[in-house]
This record gives C-alpha cells, sequence and structure tokens, in this order.
C-alpha cells in the first residue's frame, strides 16, 4: 500500500507543480513578488498539532512571498485589503545529526492593514523532503501537507520582520507510524 501511494503522489505532485509553474507567465503582470528574505525555525516542547515529535528540529530557509491577481480592498480608504498570495521556500531541515533539502510551496490567504503595516495570513500547500527520517523519527515519505500562520510587520520602508507557525505532516497517508513537526519561524527580509 505504502509503495503504491508514494508511486502514485509523486507524478501527481510533480504534475501539479508544472501545471503552475506553466500558468505563472500567463498572470505574470498581475503577480509581483512582495518579499524575500531568510527564516529561522525551530521545535519547541509542546507541539501545536500533531503528536509530539521525536527529535528537535531545525530550520533554515530562504523564503519568498508573491502576490496573486486576487484581492479584495475593505473600507472606503482601501488601507485594508484582503488578498491571496504564494509563499515558496528553500532550505534544509537538521535533527539528530542528519540534514536533509525542505522546499514549500504553500498558498495563503492574507489580511493587510494600515497601508501594508501589518500583515496577518494562513494557508495550506505542499513541501518536498530530500529525506524523510531524521533518527528515529519517519515522516512516512518525501512530499508532505503543510499548514501555516504567521504575521509581518513593515516598520519601516523595504524591510520587513514577522513571525510564522508551520506544521507539516503526511495527515496519515504513508500509515499511522509516519509523524510530522511543528516549526516556530522568525522571518526578516527585503520587502519590495
Amino acid at each position: 500500500m505504502r509503495s503504491t501511494f508514494r508511486s502514485l503522489l509523486l507524478p501527481a505532485v510533480i504534475l501539479t507543480g508544472l501545471f503552475l509553474l506553466l500558468s505563472l507567465p500567463g498572470m505574470a503582470e498581475e503577480s509581483m513578488l512582495i518579499s524575500i528574505g531568510p527564516r529561522l525555525g525551530f521545535t519547541g516542547k509542546t507541539p501545536f498539532m500533531g503528536k509530539e515529535q521525536k527529535h528537535n528540529f531545525h530550520l533554515t530557509d530562504l523564503a519568498a512571498t508573491w502576490r496573486l491577481p486576487w484581492s479584495l480592498a475593505l473600507g472606503d480608504d482601501g488601507s485594508w485589503k484582503v488578498e491571496t498570495r504564494l509563499i515558496t521556500s528553500a532550505g534544509h531541515l537538521a535533527a539528530a545529526s542528519e540534514r536533509g533539502f525542505i522546499g514549500t510551496v504553500v498558498p495563503c490567504l492574507a489580511l493587510s492593514g494600515w497601508n501594508g503595516l501589518i500583515s496577518l495570513d494562513g494557508g495550506g500547500g505542499a513541501g518536498f523532503f530530500s529525506r524523510d527520517t531524521f533518527g528515529i523519527q519517519d515522516f512516512g515519505g518525501p512530499v508532505q501537507i503543510v499548514a501555516t500562520v504567521g504575521v509581518t510587520v513593515n516598520p519601516i520602508s523595504h524591510a520587513f520582520a514577522g513571525f510564522r507557525a508551520q506544521h507539516f505532516s503526511d495527515a496519515g497517508l504513508y500509515g499511522p507510524s509516519s509523524l510530522g513537526v511543528d516549526l516556530y519561524i522568525v522571518e526578516a527580509g527585503y520587502r519590495f
């Protein structure tokens, strides 16, 4: 069952990724890069979703946030708005003296206010891992479901700082013994 699921899941994810990449040029005039910057993540003692992790995990990556074409201004002055975004990241995840590549693609819905001073976002997407076992903790497979919520502030022009909670797991798709990870992520960087 596990190998059948794995053999079907990977082609489905690759086809979805190719579809997204091929559709982006058609939306290029409406989409734009919002921000880019490094992120550092760590696990806590108590998970906020799922079961307790077997190891302490550390994340180091580079994330880019893209504005997607759908948005809605709130109020008469337009200082608040709801918009769609895409958060992409690539970096490494480490635990139990082992390291591996992690890449994520997460569409999200964001509420931003005071003309971009603060943004709250939440979404779900996919994570891709070069390894699915760290020590005794087994993720079950290389593709995981990612859920995230975050807040960013832009106190000065062209700079941002933020905090994000991110959970990834297979939601039991690879079997009952797999275990996900809850990360707390600090982010900072350049805002366009």
